[in-house]
This record gives C-alpha cells, sequence and structure tokens, in this order.
C-alpha cells in the first residue's frame, strides 16, 4: 500500500479517490495520536 494524504484540505475532507482502506488506516492512526495526546495531556495536569 502506497502511504500519501488522502484528504483534501485542512478540514479533513476526503478526496474523491481514498479507498476504504487508506481511510481506515488513516482513522486508526489519527485515533491512536489523539489517545497519545490524551494520555500526555492527562499525566501532565493530574
Amino acid at each position: 500500500m502506497k502511504i500519501r494524504n488522502p484528504f483534501k484540505d485542512c478540514l479533513g475532507r476526503w478526496k474523491d479517490d481514498a479507498t476504504m482502506t487508506e481511510k481506515i488506516v488513516w482513522r486508526l492512526v489519527s485515533v491512536m495520536v489523539g489517545m497519545a495526546v490524551g494520555m500526555a495531556l492527562a499525566n501532565f495536569i493530574f
């Protein structure tokens, strides 16, 4: 699978040719990054 940015713009809209696999992978990456940031903030604040 070729790694590329499947987003049209900074609002997170998908390009017309983005496959379902790309969407799933990028969603998982986004969730993992968000969880890491949230855990880091929680450890920093609390």
